[in-house]
């Protein structure tokens, strides 16, 4: 289950499920909880993506399918956790902040800005992964 479970919405998730998996149901930990909100796997297409893209960089317009394939991992994001995964909105906002986070730290399109470091996104990434499982899911 992607969904992320606290206190607040298990009794809504147990009720759709059957009764025999509903006794397993307990709210997530911390740990689960930093798994549940990384989108693990539209970070991982990005990636594949933007490899592909770099590596072709003298073939193609880079600048902007770079903006673009960024725009498609925030797309990307929303669409998985709305359809495939089914969680709530406040998870999905979350989650796509952490996919902008994780672009953000990695360079990606960001490299084209003059005031682009870096080390704000080598900052950034551990700060929101550490405490958004903290701040939101309890």
């Amino acid at each position: 289950m992607r969904q992320v479970l606290t206190r607040k919405n298990i009794a809504m998730v147990k009720a759709k499920l059957p009764e025999d998996e509903k006794e397993k149901v307990k709210p997530d930990d911390y740990k689960e909880r930093i798994l549940k909100f990384i989108p693990a796997e539209v970070v991982t297409l990005y990636l594949f993506l933007y490899g592909l893209a770099k590596a072709s960089e003298d073939l193609i317009q880079f600048e902007v399918i770079s903006w673009v394939l960024f725009a498609v991992g925030i797309i990307g994001t929303i669409l998985y956790l709305w359809r495939i995964g089914k969680v709530d909105w406040l998870q999905i906002l979350i989650s796509t902040i952490a996919f902008v986070v994780w672009v953000f730290a990695l360079g990606g399109p960001f490299l084209q800005l003059p005031w682009y470091n870096s080390v704000y996104g080598a900052l950034l990434l551990p700060i929101y992964t550490f405490f958004i499982p903290i701040i939101a899911g309890k």
